[in-house]
């Protein structure tokens, strides 16, 4: 190759162009297949790890590269419109989002009656029958709700108008890590690993999750605090949008309930009194005419019905949760996609003990981010990227401990994965954590061979140990620099030898 030609494929962006080729020949593999259920559940783990092996390359090299900004935002673009108008055979979630809607628009509440109701027959369309968990209520929270009616208001009955949200709410997220990076002074290039991320593309365009939307929403909610510096104007009003926009993640699914002691400080108790007030207004409205679901039969009926029965009963492809509930049982209780309850004594010690765990390391988290987040310690923008990092510590135990994985929760760890590399001459000891994550967002989808045999949906315990296993080790070898820093600050200052002495 000349140099002419070596210069211009360097101007191009080197092996990450060519990575962003054949992660879009990928995806374009994908559009003739009928399926990707059954039997074509292969042929989408074969192109999907190729596709994977691509992104691990652009993001490996993504300090090395020049790649130019505008082709990282075309191929995220191009990934995505492959994918959209595909059958989203991964899942049937879509299918509950547009009953909902319709429901909603019809002035009915979707919390108040389950799909299989004779009393909503009057109401009946072609897509009913598709809806999963028939026998029971909505099982998703008010602003997903107020996003169904509306795209179904806008376009009846449509899968596409759902991927198409979806995708509009995930470009949106990749702009907003884009601009939380410009505002604090890093890397711009750091938004290919979510806009490039495999699952994350899969997940959204294909699948249409409501994730796209919750994620959106707590992106959006730091995107306002990095806006509230001290000194500008409307410092005041980003700090309510954020807990606007938080309260919003929150109320389209739970999950993001667990960032609110991170974001305390910032907010201070006049937006955390909003947060609240949103969170309480918006349920009560849908539960005034459904009830809050907190008793009574387990048919998902009012608002938290369904969440009653994830809780108390789903189980699949989980980690620690899995282990520690074969530990106290000596067997794993029967999974979701069974279809199958566990009965009237589920072992509730497992469930509680993560739950409170996870509830926790929410709280400890709050704690390490009030005591970090002092201006007199750092500057605003390396707090703000502090923040940032902490996120991932609640939103990471939840992944490890809940009972229940589907891939597409993965998700919701993507975006903040770029700010955990470090910023101007700090020490790179949070770096390593992106490649526990990357690795979990790619192997997570091998939980999908539970659909080779749709006649016999089952968990393997190989699937769940390629994907857990390595994870784990990977997060040791993560850990190795913060080890090391820590202990050579010990003998640095001499503590050490002082304990050995008082001991």
């Amino acid at each position: 190759m000349s140099r002419y030609q070596t210069s211009f494929f360097s101007r191009l962006g080197g092996p990450s162009f060519l990575a962003g080729v054949v992660l879009a020949v990928c995806f374009a593999a994908y559009i003739p297949l009928p399926s990707l259920r059954g039997s074509y559940v292969v042929s989408f783990l074969a192109y999907f790890l190729i596709a994977a092996a691509a992104y691990v390359l652009a993001v490996a090299r993504i300090d090395r590269d020049r790649l130019p900004l505008t082709a990282i935002w075309v191929f995220a673009i191009l990934f995505r419109l492959f994918l959209l108008g595909t059958d989203p055979t991964l899942s049937d979630d879509v299918y509950r989002y547009i009953w909902d809607g319709h429901l909603l628009n019809q002035g009915i509440n979707p919390f108040s009656l389950p799909v299989s109701s004779p009393l909503l027959d009057q109401y009946d369309t072609l897509l009913r029958g598709l809806v999963n968990h028939d026998w029971m209520a909505s099982p998703y929270l008010p602003v997903s709700q107020f996003f169904f009616a509306l795209v179904n208001r806008v376009a009846p009955q449509s899968i596409l108008a759902f991927q198409v949200g979806a995708v509009i709410f995930d470009l949106s997220t990749g702009w907003l890590v884009f601009d939380i990076l410009r505002m604090l002074g890093l890397s711009r290039n750091k938004a290919l690993i979510y806009l490039w991320n495999p699952l994350v593309i899969v997940e959204f365009a294909h699948g249409a999750h409501i994730d796209a939307l919750m994620i959106f929403l707590m992106m959006a909610a730091f995107w306002f605090l990095v806006r509230s510096k001290p000194g500008q104007p409307g410092r005041d009003r980003e700090c309510y949008f954020s807990a606007f926009a938080l309260a919003g993640s929150t109320l389209t699914k739970a999950i993001p309930a667990l960032l609110v002691p991170l974001f305390v400080r910032r907010w201070g108790w006049r937006r955390l009194i909003v947060y609240f007030a949103l969170l309480l207004s918006l349920s009560a409205l849908f539960a005034a005419g459904a009830g809050w679901g907190l008793s009574g039969p387990l048919d998902g009926r009012g608002l938290f019905g369904a969440l009653r029965i994830y809780s108390s009963y789903w189980n699949y492809n989980s980690g620690i949760y899995h282990w520690f509930e074969v530990l106290i049982l000596g067997s794993q209780t029967a999974s979701a996609t069974s279809g199958e309850m566990v009965g009237d004594t589920p072992i509730l010690f497992a469930k509680l003990f993560t739950i409170a765990l996870t509830a926790l390391i929410s709280l400890a988290s709050g704690v390490w981010a009030w005591k970090l987040d002092d201006p007199e310690k750092a500057d605003f923008n390396l707090r703000s990227v502090y923040l940032l990092r902490l996120t991932a510590i609640p939103i990471g135990a939840y992944l490890l401990l809940t009972t229940t994985v589907h891939p597409w929760y993965v998700t919701l760890i993507v975006p903040l994965l770029p700010f955990l590399y470090p910023v101007q001459d700090e020490t790179n000891l949070t770096g390593r954590f992106v490649w526990p994550w990357i690795y979990f967002s790619i192997a997570v989808t091998f939980s999908y061979l539970t659909y080779i045999d749709p006649q016999n949906l089952r968990e393997y315990p190989l699937v769940r140990l390629l994907e857990y296993l390595p994870l784990y080790l990977l997060f040791i070898w993560a850990s190795m620099p913060l080890f090391h820093h820590r202990l050579g600050r010990i003998f640095a200052t001499g503590n050490l030898w002082e304990r050995i002495k008082r001991r």
